[in-house]
């Protein structure tokens, strides 16, 4: 049975992640990446994947291990408050998905994980190079990349894709149902497994709704996280755990929560 709040021992293991998240909501200034499980290191080459990571899928775990295999000396797996057109996908609060993200990447000394302040890749991408100093490569599937060069996400599209071919160069890996796109960006393709273009977060979702095993879909430390917050099960049972994180969000990390609130 999933527990409605936080406990004392979860509170403090939170609490960097929502102060990164509550840093990253409130940042003033150029775009940010504000890393929660270690500082960003200088690299030469640093792998971008950016996502909702709701919640993060093996296919994820397998695009960031393919960046690494493909030169990139640094992976920043990287996640907006709100991403764009997935602003209706708050299930899983996004505390507990920088926590299932950070589960898996400190198994993998290569791995950073960050709370971005901006929503746009091209955003993420500036300042990634900034914290590295070095290259940046997007690290993304073919639907993604073919979403990247839409001009509707954009004030300016020619200014915006005039930023991204300074910014960083793409590295793209197939997905089902999606060919590869045409863009004017440097591009490469990124090789995966052969089951990687098959998977998705939202088979995720739906198997851990109906109590199906996640082992096939999710990285098992992710799965375990999954199944002990109950973030999509039925019911109104997390939504007591989102207001617990969301208080421990706005307080910046120092919150005293444990309550339970009766309103619906």
């Amino acid at each position: 049975m999933v527990a409605a709040t936080l406990t004392a021992r979860e509170r403090r293991r939170l609490a960097p992640l929502a102060a990164a998240l509550a840093r990253a909501r409130g940042a003033d200034g150029p775009p940010r990446l504000e890393p929660v499980t270690a500082p960003i290191p200088r690299a030469g080459t640093a792998g971008l994947l950016a996502g909702t990571f709701n919640p993060f899928t093996r296919a994820h775990a397998a695009l960031a291990v393919a960046g690494r295999r493909a030169g990139c000396g640094l992976v920043v797996l990287a996640m907006a408050p709100v991403s764009l057109a997935k602003e209706g996908l708050e299930r899983a609060h996004p505390v507990d998905r920088l926590d299932w993200v950070a589960a898996w990447a400190r198994r993998h000394p290569w791995a950073v994980v960050a709370a971005a302040s901006h929503p746009l890749l091209v955003d993420m991408a500036e300042a990634l190079g900034r914290a590295t100093g070095g290259q940046v490569a997007l690290l993304l599937g073919a639907d993604k990349a073919a979403q990247l060069v839409e001009a509707r996400w954009y004030d300016d599209p020619a200014a915006a894709m005039a930023r991204l071919d300074r910014a960083a160069t793409l590295l793209v890996a197939e997905r089902a149902g999606h060919p590869a796109p045409a863009t004017p960006l440097r591009a490469r393709p990124l090789p995966t497994p052969a089951w990687v273009p098959d998977r998705s977060a939202t088979q995720a979702r739906e198997a851990a709704a109906r109590g199906l095993p996640l082992d096939g879909l999710l990285p098992a430390v992710v799965a375990r996280r999954v199944e002990r917050t109950g973030a999509y099960a039925p019911g109104d049972a997390y939504q007591v755990r989102i207001r617990d994180l969301e208080a421990l969000t706005v307080s910046g990390g120092h919150g005293r929560l444990g309550f339970r609130s009766e309103s619906p």
